[in-house]
């Protein structure tokens, strides 16, 4: 496939990306306006580059021509929350939607890989409207915490900088280091859970426009 070919080819993911980066942030706005807690921290999306796809296949031993049914994370949305919780709000507001049908759902949160990465996993199907007519293709989310997304980043820069043959020494390291971010997840959570019994009994009051839920973020599908 040339350059004309791909370009063609990953149109449709690209669509996909930008739509739901509108629609979330949407989602996010709406509940700012209204007063409501927001479970929906940033948004961001991505399409994986014509090379990171042709790796990937070869990776997983996939045919040139099952690559649109068997590599199912060329489009990707990323929901990055504050608390663990947040994280399976934001998960029943995508399995609920209905221009969507689920695939699969992996929970990393619950049962991280043995790397120690950590993030919850929602494989859809969705459609896209082009000039040719509707297109079928699969998208990524993944949600996870600030704490999560850190690791995850560090940890993934490591495998594509040295093509996944970081030393044991490191990678245990690592996964120790995924560990002490796990407790500091579920430490935050708690201090949250504490937080809201204390506006319940009214012995903690809100201010009435904290600065941080007047900030609005709508970010550019990215290659990687």
């Amino acid at each position: 496939m040339n350059s004309n070919g791909w370009q063609s080819f990953l149109l449709p993911y690209e669509l996909a990306v930008e739509g739901f980066i509108v629609k979330l942030e949407s989602i996010r706005k709406q509940y700012i306006l209204k007063g409501l807690y927001n479970p929906i921290e940033i948004v961001t999306g991505r399409v994986k580059t014509v090379e990171a796809i042709l790796q990937k296949a070869a990776r997983l031993n996939v045919e040139y021509s099952d690559i649109p049914k068997k590599i199912q994370d060329i489009a990707g949305v990323r929901v990055i929350c504050k608390y663990i919780d947040d994280i399976y709000l934001v998960k029943e507001l995508i399995v609920s939607r209905r221009d969507l049908k689920i695939i699969t759902i992996k929970d990393y949160v619950k049962r991280p890989k043995p790397s120690g990465y950590r993030s919850l996993h929602i494989i859809a199907q969705y459609v896209t409207e082009t000039i040719e007519g509707p297109n079928v293709i699969f998208i990524e989310f993944q949600i996870r915490t600030h704490v999560m997304h850190f690791w995850a980043s560090i940890e993934h820069s490591l495998n594509y900088k040295y093509d996944y043959q970081i030393p044991s020494t490191i990678t245990f390291r690592l996964l120790k280091a995924s560990s002490a971010a796990q407790k500091l997840d579920v430490e935050m959570t708690k201090i949250k859970k504490s937080i809201d019994k204390l506006e319940e009994k009214h012995e903690l009051k809100r201010a009435k426009n904290p600065l941080e839920e007047k900030e609005i973020k709508l970010n550019s599908v990215r290659k990687e």
